[in-house]
């Protein structure tokens, strides 16, 4: 790896970010799903310096119990703190923490990225709210006094009541939907929030990313055995629905669904689709006035003809160069490759690469965070 590290220092030169590094990830058997999701989320900058953060608070205190989070703060930690720019790491202990969590995981059989992603995220966030309030009863149970003063918290005792906790993950990723139901016979608009960490968007043959948001986002009619039962008529009724995105995330994660279950063949089938994603996205399905603005700075490519079986890889922009992650391999790649994974335009084609999950960051004037 030494001539593939020096060869990427090289093409960089005195362009080299200061500070930066560029590691690949070793690969133990069938961990490129890993590999690819880690390198795009090591290369989210907010998420990265707020887990970078999170080890300086947290390292002092050495019989902390080790899990998914420790594991994942001191992998980038030994990325970041590494003297070369370039070279391979191991994530080993990382790897053997996921297969311990997750039996999922265990196997040697090829794994989906997405439900990496989905379970890593949701599992941050699950150890995060566990330390919050852990330090909070701790607060609590040291200051009596304090508790007999505010009187007895009951209405915290239920669940319900609580405001949920913020995380510095909900920070980055989560994201509001609204689902508005709209009764034909009496007009009443019902409206539904649920939070988001990702959007998975049905795909079509050469679409765009905008198109699948508008197909996300259109109206469905609810009729013969779908209708909606109406509060204010009493009664089942035909009704318009939709899902509009209330509050845009930081972090947009897009995951393209590829996979589909075909009834006729009982089994999934890979979607190839030719679906564009562009490099500056504009989200207009908002509930907000203004367009969102977006800027592409990783994609999790997979690599194969089925779902059963392949790879990923991933693409990621840092400091305005796009560069190629491969397991333990790195390379610069000019920004035009990007559009060579957008996938095929026709049923059969020997390209097989193509994007599977889209992470994008707000920019400019609809960063409101």
């Amino acid at each position: 790896m030494g001539a593939t590290g020096s060869k990427l220092e090289k093409a960089l030169g005195d362009q080299f970010p200061e500070g930066e590094r560029y590691f690949g990830l070793e690969n133990f058997g069938n961990t490129c799903y890993c590999n690819s999701v880690l390198q795009a989320l090591y290369f989210c900058v907010p998420f990265r310096e707020q887990l970078l953060d999170y080890y300086s608070n947290n390292k002092s205190s050495g019989d902390a119990e080790e899990n998914l989070l420790t594991c994942l703060a001191d992998l980038f930690t030994q990325i970041s703190s590494q003297k070369k720019k370039t070279g391979v790491i191991a994530p080993k202990r990382f790897v053997q923490r996921l297969k311990k969590q997750n039996e999922i995981f265990r196997s040697y059989m090829h794994q989906d990225a997405h439900e990496f992603l989905n379970f890593l995220l949701n599992e941050l966030v699950d150890i995060l709210e566990k330390e919050a309030h852990a330090t909070k009863s701790d607060a609590e149970s040291s200051s009596p006094s304090e508790k007999i003063a505010n009187g007895p918290k009951t209405g915290q005792a239920n669940g319900s009541q609580k405001e949920p906790l913020v995380t510095w993950v909900h920070k980055n990723f989560q994201g509001l939907l609204t689902n508005e139901t709209r009764c034909l016979r009496c007009e009443t608009v019902t409206a539904r929030d649920e939070t988001f960490l990702d959007l998975s968007l049905d795909i079509e043959q050469n679409s765009s990313i905008t198109s699948c948001l508008k197909n996300f986002s259109s109206t469905e009619t609810l009729n013969a055995e779908d209708k909606f039962f109406c509060d204010k008529c009493c009664s089942l009724q035909e009704a318009q629905k939709r899902m509009k995105i209330k509050k845009p995330p930081h972090i947009l994660v897009i995951h393209l669904k590829r996979f589909k279950y075909i009834e006729q063949l009982g089994r999934y089938k890979k979607l190839l689709y030719r679906v564009v994603f562009p490099l500056e996205l504009k989200l207009s399905n908002t509930m907000e006035d203004a367009d969102s603005e977006y800027s592409l700075f990783a994609v999790v490519v997979h690599v194969g003809s089925g779902p059963n079986h392949g790879h990923y890889v991933s693409l990621v922009k840092s400091h305005n160069h796009w560069l190629f992650f491969d397991d333990e391999n790195v390379e610069m790649i000019d920004e035009s490759v990007v559009q060579t994974f957008f996938g095929s335009a026709q049923e059969y084609s020997s390209n097989t690469d193509h994007g599977y999950i889209l992470f994008y960051e707000s920019i400019g004037a609809g960063n409101k965070s």
